[in-house]
């Protein structure tokens, strides 16, 4: 199957490269002498290169001597995301321990690209998203090329198609060991075609290592073949040291904790995942209530359109996309954070809630319980089904009516948030580069 596969991509791809032009390590008058053309995507200009007529690599040679590794954080796109977010993190991170470090995407999505600091801007494959097998044997025979011209000592890569893509153009490079794919979310929540497939790339000798972040979606790979489990490490979120001490500030703000405006707060993309129509509904047996929901997505119109049936719009406020710092501060305004999504992996949002002392209602699915769960065991949160609004409220009345319950709820968040320290899961990180 693998020849085969090799076979197809050769004999479909007609190669070519894009890249950010902010990366100061492009061989830029080679690349502007040979351009076929220029395009503005998500306020980044990518220009895509002949890859015969092109001098010098692609991007950065990031190759460094038995102490620094060359290091490079793959994603499927650069949208804003939890997954974004870590890897921008985990960059920043390991390029201030000495490790020359690069930030990838397959491609641009959305408008709402995920911050990064200036050094680590975030470079491309391709200048959009493919549409259809040619145009993803493309990327693949192009990630191949650059594998082979760079030669990273290791490529982390998150979501899907990225994890897919880095293993199989790793191994049409001849690179063996050098890829890591991780999964943020249980694979069921995948594409079928894209999880199978993945059973065979994760499998290849060019995957080193598979991430779970966290034992719930470890064991949502207990189907992959024993090649592909043999890889697997769990390795759970956490936030950087400029956000944790953000957090702590905003923290002590509103310390001691106590329910002040009986104000509920939720953040994260609008979409099918994170459930809302759960809290919109929950919202007609809140008395007095109000709702903030921090973040942007494809279901804001049938969202918004749900809260005015319900005759919650006056108390149910969206507030769309806010840069991380500002969402923080909104959140930190809040009495209590709901998430009551459908599934996830280790919520970002979840763990800065809890560092902010946030009493914690989240559903029942097996990630979010492990997500408030302390190394003891303590429950360190509420719960409530994914489709139980009356259940939801029940929860969420809890807190707000009694100052007892709210006081030792808030008291057990910040024991949890506590417990996710970055330092922790950038030396597991930096390890697997060793």
């Amino acid at each position: 199957m693998y020849g085969t596969l090799r076979t197809w991509l050769i004999a479909c791809s007609s190669t070519r490269a894009c890249v950010n032009q902010r990366d100061s390590g492009l061989d830029l008058e080679s690349a502007a002498k040979n351009r076929l053309w220029l395009c503005c995507t998500a306020g980044y200009k990518l220009t895509c290169l002949k890859p015969q007529c092109t001098k010098g690599p692609i991007i950065k040679s990031l190759h460094g001597d038995s102490k620094t590794r060359s290091i490079v954080f793959l994603a499927s796109h650069s949208s804003a995301g939890g997954a974004q977010e870590i890897w921008a993190n985990l960059a920043e991170g390991l390029a201030a321990r000495g490790h020359r470090v690069s930030l990838m995407a397959l491609y641009p999505l959305r408008e709402s690209v995920c911050e990064t600091v200036p050094s680590l801007p975030w470079t491309y494959v391709a200048a959009r998203q493919p549409k259809g097998p040619l145009a993803a044997a493309h990327i693949v025979f192009d990630l191949a090329r650059i594998w082979r011209r760079n030669r990273p000592d290791l490529v982390f890569t998150a979501m899907p198609a990225a994890n897919a893509a880095a293993a199989l153009a790793a191994a049409l490079a001849g690179l063996h060991g050098r890829i890591v794919i991780s999964h943020h979310s249980p694979v069921e929540t995948h594409s079928r075609n894209l999880n199978a497939f993945d059973s065979l790339t994760g499998s290849l000798r060019s995957v080193k290592a598979v991430i779970s972040v966290s034992r719930a979606v470890e064991a949502s790979l207990n189907g992959k073949p024993a090649r592909y489990r043999a890889k697997l490490v769990t390795i759970h979120n956490a936030v950087p040291p400029r956000i944790e001490t953000l957090l702590a500030h905003l923290g002590a703000a509103q310390a001691p904790r106590v329910m002040r405006n009986r104000r509920i707060v939720a953040t994260g993309r609008l979409a099918a995942q994170k459930n809302y129509p759960l809290l919109i509904r929950a919202a007609r047996d809140l008395a007095n209530a109000t709702i903030d929901i921090v973040g942007n997505g494809p279901d804001e119109a049938t969202l918004r359109a749900l809260a005015q049936d319900q005759g919650g719009a006056d108390r149910i406020h969206f507030l769309g996309h806010r840069p991380r710092e500002e969402a923080l501060a909104i959140c930190a305004g809040g009495d209590v954070f709901v998430q009551a999504s459908l599934f996830e992996g280790h919520s970002l949002g979840l763990i800065e809630a809890a560092k902010l002392g946030l009493p914690l209602v989240v559903s029942d699915v097996p990630s979010q319980i492990e997500g408030i769960t302390a190394r003891d065991g303590t429950r360190c949160g509420l719960t409530c089904g994914v489709d139980d609004p009356a259940g939801l409220a029940r929860q969420i009345n809890a807190l707000l009516d009694n100052p007892p319950l709210y006081a030792q709820q808030a008291a057990l968040a910040l024991r949890l948030g506590a417990e996710a320290t970055f330092a922790d899961m950038l030396d597991t990180y930096e390890a697997l580069a060793s």
